[in-house]
């Protein structure tokens, strides 16, 4: 269904001469062309029903191997790689060179998937030609494109250009202000159905979401203050208006915090988790670092709600404990976790304060939650972090994985200050705590290193 072409390999990994010839641009000669061909020719001959090509750069890429070179290879070859019922195109790290706009003028594409940050004059051609049949279409700003360029059409009535069978919306790195004179007049994308956007979100007017509140089942978006009332002025963003949402990530521009307040941030984080009551994955974020725990206390979830995200709103065990109880269906959790226990200089909590713990929250949760990340950023001694996750943990007998965040590079000795505390006497009476399996998640790779139980 896919083939992936990837041209330039890394050049470290080159043997020489072909190293020290690519540095120097002496590789473009008819032997690559050729080669180019000769493998696509040999690849369609075997996969005969591709609909998707896909054109990827690996890095580094040299300077002088600039659109003019990739245009080269590109007019070569681009006849055999795109077959009549190709209705893909997926360009990762390369421009839309003007050989790939001109081989694509016969076709309606379906899916148009680019990742790249340079000129964009031919991705935005390449869109607007394809507005009537566009399923998909993931693109990114630059000084070059603006995104709301693609649903101004002068010539039509209404000045909009309608993408009426665009379903899946992926605007990343959009740094372009909300140009009024570019907003549309109608719904230009009336069948979406996920709609996501890093950065300035381009569209100021509610026509972007109408009809869109049955339809829409993926919303991941960053809001600034401008936004949030005007759309809450215009009841877009009403108590349960969107009926079909199973995905929900509403954030904050990054360029607009110091204008926030704990009044905005209790406003979006109400917002966002009553926005509709089908919600399945919710991301709550708090860039401000305000307080907004005593708002998670008040605040009614989605009663279907399956993975809940608010690592940076900090929460006590008494207060986690609650939450998670609130949730039934809840099967994954990213929180916050700040420590409300006396703790030695090195992080270690006394017996009686466990105990005390445990006396008070044992047996209190009814929380289905089987795999729990905690966010220990805060912590100074990572054997704090580790003392608070094993008792919560102890709490809570439904979690079957807890993975602490960490920014330490030695992840091995955290695990092992893990399997020390879980030994503690004060815990070997809970055979349910033996089940679950510790990670440390490294904040640099956002990788686990996981260690199971029970112990011999």
């Amino acid at each position: 269904q896919r083939i992936i072409f990837d041209f330039i390999p890394d050049v470290d990994d080159l043997p020489e001469p072909a190293r020290s010839n690519l540095v120097d641009n002496s590789l473009i000669s008819e032997a690559v062309p050729q080669n180019l061909r000769a493998v696509a020719e040999r690849t369609l001959a075997i996969a005969p029903n591709a609909r998707n090509i896909a054109f990827h750069r690996t890095m580094p890429f040299r300077a002088s191997l600039t659109f003019s070179s990739m245009d080269f290879y590109m007019t070569k070859c681009l006849g055999v790689l795109l077959p009549q019922q190709v209705d893909g195109l997926y360009s990762l790290g390369m421009p839309v060179v003007s050989s790939v706009l001109e081989a694509l003028a016969p076709r309606a594409l379906r899916t148009m998937i680019v990742r790249h940050t340079a000129s964009k004059e031919h991705e935005l051609e390449l869109a607007i030609r394809n507005h009537k049949t566009l399923e998909r279409l993931h693109t990114s700003g630059s000084r070059d494109l603006q995104i709301s360029d693609l649903i101004v059409d002068s010539s039509s009535a209404d000045g909009t250009r309608v993408f009426p069978q665009l379903r899946h919306l992926v605007i990343e790195h959009n740094s372009e202000m909300r140009p009024q004179s570019k907003q549309p007049r109608i719904n230009p994308f009336p069948r979406l159905e996920t709609l996501t956007c890093r950065g300035v979100f381009p569209f100021s007017s509610p026509l972007i979401f109408a009809d869109g509140h049955l339809r829409l089942r993926h919303i991941d978006i960053e809001l600034d203050l401008e936004l949030l009332e005007s759309w809450h002025h215009a009841r877009v963003l009403d108590k349960h208006a969107f009926a079909g949402l199973s995905f929900l990530n509403l954030g904050w521009t990054r360029s607009s915090h110091r204008h926030y307040s704990l009044a905005s941030a209790q406003q979006l984080t109400r917002t966002a988790v009553e926005l509709s009551a089908s919600t399945c994955v919710l991301h709550l974020f708090n860039r401000m670092g305000v307080d907004l725990s005593t708002t998670l206390q008040e605040i009614e979830f989605p009663q279907f709600l399956q993975h809940l995200e608010t690592k940076d709103i900090m929460l006590d065990v008494d207060q986690l404990v609650g939450l998670l109880s609130r949730l039934p269906r809840l099967r994954s959790a990213v929180v916050g976790f700040q420590c409300s226990l006396e703790c030695s200089e090195h992080g270690e909590v006394p017996e009686q304060e466990i105990k005390a713990t445990q006396e008070r929250l044992r047996g209190t949760s009814t929380a289905s939650v089987r795999e729990l990340t905690v966010n220990a950023h805060g912590y100074r001694h990572f054997g704090k972090a580790a003392e608070n996750a094993v008792l919560l943990a102890d709490m809570l007998p439904s979690v079957r994985r807890m993975g602490i965040y960490s920014t330490s590079r030695s992840l091995t000795s955290e695990l092992s200050i893990i399997d020390s505390i879980r030994k503690r006497p004060v815990y070997m009476d809970n055979e349910q705590l033996g089940l679950v399996k510790f990670s440390i998640i490294c904040s640099w790779t956002n990788e686990p290193l996981q260690r199971g139980w029970p112990f011999k």
